[in-house]
């Protein structure tokens, strides 16, 4: 999966935009995060600056994956 056909599959699962970011850039707001570091994939949620959900994926595909079905649940 790559960062489009994941915000196809948000979409179609009524998932609102505002409850991640795909940017890359990691940002201190109330949302999923995914962020590349050093060759691996990071996907954390951010509140108030503290990550929580702090998990590194070796692929992007399997980083998406997680992102998505935590936020379907």
């Amino acid at each position: 999966m790559d960062k489009k056909e994941f915000v196809k599959l948000a979409k179609k699962k009524h998932i609102p935009d505002f409850l991640y970011n795909l940017s890359g850039t990691g940002r201190d707001d109330e949302r999923f995060n995914i962020v590349p570091v050093d060759g691996k994939w990071n996907v954390y949620y951010s509140e108030r600056g503290n990550k929580t959900t702090n998990k590194f994926f070796d692929t992007e595909d399997e980083a998406l994956r997680f992102m998505l079905d935590t936020l379907s649940d």
